[in-house]
């Protein structure tokens, strides 16, 4: 099975595309008027033109209340048990990082240092950790973008978004599933 990388080459954002259905600041729900920003390539979508323009004036409160609800989201089904950087069980101190909107969880604030010293190759990591644990209770039959069964263009195409992953039945699916995630996670499921 193929392996997604975590960013397409090029592009601005780098990691995962925004994974949250709400407005950071406002609460309401995202539609497909979203309004998206990119912040140290890092995506980020608002209600409107005034949230967003809290992004560059009041930056770090943004990104605390966006990676708030991020650790909320994904944490309750965050696939490992042990620290990807130093293979040291998961226990009550464990911490919650959101590095490039993905929830990172470490053993200590040490290796969340160490994780972003080569973030792409420390996510390629986390992904391919996520698709050993989570491969064999995979049940997708086909591909959630193209409705293609899985496994007709040779062997599936797995990406991780949010921690999850989804089967493609091509690398060619991956930049739709990646535009509107939520849309086809859901369909995944």
């Amino acid at each position: 099975m193929a392996m997604a990388s975590p960013a397409f080459a090029g592009d601005a954002v780098v990691g995962d595309p925004y994974p949250l259905d709400k407005c950071p600041l406002s609460g309401k729900a995202l539609t497909d008027e979203a309004v998206v920003a990119v912040k140290d390539g890092r995506e980020f979508k608002f209600c409107c033109n005034g949230c967003k323009g809290k992004l560059d004036s009041d930056t770090a409160s943004v990104i605390g209340k966006a990676d708030a609800a991020i650790i909320e989201k994904q944490k309750a089904s965050y696939p490992l048990d042990t620290c990807i950087m130093s293979g040291e069980k998961l226990g009550d101190k464990a911490v919650d990082a959101v590095i490039n909107n993905r929830l990172v969880r470490v053993c200590c604030a040490d290796c969340v240092d160490s994780f972003k010293k080569d973030v792409a190759g420390n996510l390629k990591k986390l992904d391919a950790a996520v698709i050993e644990k989570q491969k064999d209770a995979h049940t997708a039959k086909t591909c959630p973008v193209s409705g293609e069964e899985l496994g007709s263009m040779g062997d599936a195409y797995n990406v991780v978004i949010a921690n999850q992953m989804v089967s493609l039945c091509c690398k060619g699916c991956e930049k739709k599933l990646r535009a509107a995630p939520a849309k086809y996670m859901a369909a995944a499921k």
